[in-house]
């Protein structure tokens, strides 16, 4: 997108109501803006996620987010595969535990994913 056309573009936002924000896109830098209630990039056009944790403020794009929870998915594939081989008690403990931190870690992102 050429650079008239992102500008023709944000100040069509501005125009229907949209908020420029503070902040900007983690994939291209362009200013964000709240439509409906939703956080968009202009230029990106996606819709940007953003998560709050210990006073930290994390922007994150909802496709980056699809791409966290297909490897969190393969790491579960592979961590139930790797359980169903083992046979010694202490392997299966440590990688049970693993598992159970993928699946945590694959709730908090469809989590995120809902906001």
């Amino acid at each position: 997108m050429g650079n008239e056309e992102h500008i023709r573009r944000m100040a069509d936002l501005l125009k229907s109501g949209a908020t420029m924000l503070e902040d900007h896109c983690p994939e291209c830098d362009s200013p964000l803006f709240r439509v409906k209630g939703e956080v968009w990039c202009p230029r990106c056009n996606k819709r940007v996620i953003t998560v709050r944790e210990d006073e930290e403020s994390f922007i994150a794009m909802s496709s980056m987010l699809g791409d966290v929870e297909r490897i969190i998915l393969l790491k579960i594939q592979e961590s139930s595969r790797q359980i169903m081989e083992e046979r010694d008690i202490a392997n299966l403990e440590k990688l049970g535990s693993l598992l159970v931190k993928w699946l945590e870690a694959l709730e908090k992102t469809r989590r995120i994913q809902k906001l």
